[in-house]
């Protein structure tokens, strides 16, 4: 049977999800649905006839009660939660937040307010909800901003800890991190345990069973909400109990492959479950600290590596320190004796032996000094010292290097006047140029070698090394760098030379940020270009230096009476050095060490020649500096040394000092004493960067 319609608008009204009230146009209820009895605390029959009123907070009536009048003169559908109206009275006196819609309902007989009211707490908790995840997550990304400028590892997971332990209210916590190598847990964090819990825990085994081994194993999170109930922590219960804890929850760190590398836990005194707000930020920390984890392990390498490459570097410099003395200390000894034979010498045929041997220990010279150079180059272990200086300094010195070597082939050896200056490191730029000069006479058969510089930009000058040699193919070009290579010249073959020169040139024009150019047409010749930027302040053009032109002569007579002493600690390179001297005329007396030396010099010395180092880590400078304080006058010196470290190239001027590398051929060094006694008062050397290497002084790498 078909209900009436009035039982049927009941029994819709009673079904509906809101709070239904019926007002009469006094403002009297007339129905309530069981929504608002539950909403406002009242019976059913409680509400019936009471004024709409009693339901609305005291502190709004009277702003309600103007608001209801407008109505009714203007009615419609409409909202009344606007504001501070939006609260309802329950029975017991407590407010709730509520949203009201109402509308007009009119019947032959009287005018009726339906008014739906709908509980408006959720909205508050939501927001509440929001605005806690929103401070959430502000927290969240200051500390990521915070933690990605640390590099303290464990300053960064103790942030984090920290964090998580606050966001879960948890009374422990601690990460652990499965070691890369051997798959070990390790403890590296913990808030709140106690050492004799810790040497406890430190003794667990990470198995499968234990909530710490399922978490790492299932890659997912395990929550106990209470050891005391959970069967699967029975065999762990002794352990937390003497930790003090009641609930745990494990969430694992997955690496950036999604593989976990350990975990952060959470440990409560009570039982307890993290809320799943609670739960998915944890994951975020976690999220954060693999990344920080990942980051601080690649640093860790990158760091590991660096140390590794650092220590290969001072290793190899430590072996080029040795091999730049040792290596140089047997060709020394063959130099001087090939020398001293050669003064002893009258029979031709052994004449033009000691000649040929004196062409190769040259050779062997070359190479040797050709191999340390680039080793040198390649290990990091030549810094640039830059400066500005005359590029006329370096061509002078060229000039007088390279003229009689020119001439003796039949060529021409021009050198431009030049008045350019730049700024680069002098004796790098001169290694630069001598290698270019000596490839130019190597490959010119006739002709002219030309050397010359000009300005080319506000920001480049240009140096020039021409010749009008056998020239160079363009499909060549290329390779005229490696090192070995040799234009025409077999791998298999004889050679003048070894290839090394160019691959030295660009390495260091590399070094100093230098760009080379070459022009070069077969069979016309070759023009080799550096370019170097302009000096970045005036500089004093040196005089020419006096005294080192012409050969230098000395009597026999002379240098019988002159006292020489002679410091080397290797008694090879020692007897050959002292049997040349000899040779040659001088009174030697031949120590090894700087306390035999400044015994030697009770009977008096007027020439030195030392070696730069020698035993127990003495040096041939303080030898100089020793005897000159004992003697009290400037003792001429011979430095000879197969250092080229810059602390030799930074010795400071001294017109009584003679500098030079080894291997040392006889000539030379016989040159080097004849220069020093030749005058009394050696004229001032120029101050350039090599000025303290003397007249045969060559910069090195």
């Amino acid at each position: 049977m078909a209900l009436p319609p009035a039982q049927l608008a009941e029994l819709a009204l009673q079904a509906a999800p809101d709070a239904m009230l019926i007002v009469d146009a006094g403002w009297t209820i007339r129905f309530a649905n069981r929504q608002a009895t539950a909403l406002f605390g009242y019976a059913s029959e409680e509400l019936i006839g009471l004024d709409i009123e009693r339901l609305v907070p005291e502190r709004f009536r009277q702003r309600h009660m103007a608001r209801r009048s407008e109505y009714l003169a203007h009615t419609r559908v409409r909202p009344m939660s606007a504001g501070l109206e939006g609260y309802g009275l329950r029975h017991d006196g407590m407010e709730v937040p509520v949203e009201i819609n109402l509308r007009l309902v009119k019947n032959d007989s009287e005018v009726l307010v339906a008014a739906a009211i709908r509980d408006a707490r959720h909205r508050e908790r939501v927001a509440t909800e929001l605005n806690a995840q929103l401070e959430d997550m502000r927290r969240l990304c200051k500390m990521s901003m915070q933690l990605m400028k640390v590099t303290d590892l464990s300053t960064m997971l103790g942030e984090i800890l920290d964090a998580v332990v606050t966001l879960q209210a948890a009374d422990f916590g601690n990460i652990e991190l499965r070691d890369p190598e051997t798959g070990e847990r390790q403890l590296v964090m913990q808030r709140g345990f106690s050492a004799n819990f810790l040497d406890c825990f430190a003794s667990v085994d990470s198995c499968d069973e234990w909530a710490y081994g399922r978490c790492l194993s299932s890659g997912e999170r395990v929550v106990i909400e209470d050891v005391q109930t959970d069967s699967e922590y029975l065999p762990f219960r002794a352990i937390a109990a003497q930790g003090g804890y009641r609930a745990v929850q494990f969430t694992p760190i997955r690496g950036l492959d999604g593989v976990p590398i350990g975990m952060l836990s959470t440990h409560f005194r009570q039982p307890h479950r993290p809320s799943e707000r609670e739960l998915q930020l944890t994951d975020l920390y976690t999220h954060l600290a693999a990344t920080l984890i990942a980051r601080g392990r690649a640093d860790e390498a990158v760091r590991a590596a660096c140390d590794r490459a650092n220590r290969a570097n001072q290793a190899k410099g430590r072996f080029l320190a040795t091999a730049s003395h040792d290596l140089r200390q047997p060709l020394q000894t063959i130099a001087l004796l090939n020398g001293m034979l050669r003064r002893t010498m009258r029979n031709e045929e052994s004449a033009q032996a000691l000649s040929q041997q004196e062409q190769a220990i040259g050779a062997m010279a070359r190479l040797l000094n050709a191999l340390l150079d680039i080793s040198k180059l390649e290990s990091g272990a030549v810094r640039p010292e830059l400066g500005d200086f005359a590029v006329a300094t370096l061509f002078e010195e060229l000039r007088r290097e390279f003229a009689g070597i020119a001439a003796g082939k039949g060529l021409q050896f021009d050198v431009d006047t030049c008045r350019c200056c730049v700024h680069s490191d002098p004796a790098l730029i001169e290694r630069v140029l001598r290698n270019l000069v000596a490839n130019a006479i190597k490959y010119t058969q006739c002709g002219r070698v030309t050397l010359n510089c000009q300005v080319v930009s506000d920001s480049n000058i240009r140096i020039d090394v021409l010749d009008t040699g056998i020239g160079i193919p363009q499909e060549k070009l290329g390779c005229i760098y490696n090192e070995f290579y040799q234009i025409g010249v077999a791998s298999n073959s004889a050679r003048d030379g070894y290839g090394l020169g160019l691959s030295i040139v660009k390495r260091i024009a590399d070094l100093l940020g230098l760009k080379l150019e070459v022009r070069s047409q077969v069979e016309t010749g070759s023009c080799f270009s550096v370019l170097v930027p302009p000096a970045r302040g005036p500089v004093a053009l040196a005089s020419p230096r006096s005294g080192d032109s012409g050969p230098l002569t000395q009597s026999p007579e002379r240098r019988k009476t002159l006292k020489l002493l002679l410091v080397e600690d290797d008694p090879g390179v020692r007897d050959a050095t002292r049997m040349l001297l000899k040779v040659a005329g001088y009174d030697v007396t031949a120590v090894s060490s700087l306390t035999d030396a400044l015994a030697a010099a009770c009977t008096g010395v007027d020439l030195l020649v030392t070696d730069y180092h020698l035993a127990g880590g003495e040096t041939g400078t303080q030898v100089i500096a020793a005897l000159r304080n004992a003697l009290g006058k400037p003792l001429k010196a011979v430095l000879v040394t197969g250092d080229t470290s810059s602390v030799i190239r930074e010795l400071p001027r001294d017109p009584n000092l003679r500098v030079a590398s080894k291997p040392l051929h006889a000539e030379e060094l016989l040159r080097l004493l004849q220069s020093l006694m030749v005058v009394d008062n050696p004229p001032d050397v120029p101050e350039t960067n090599s000025a303290a290497f003397g007249v045969s002084a060559r910069p090195t790498l």
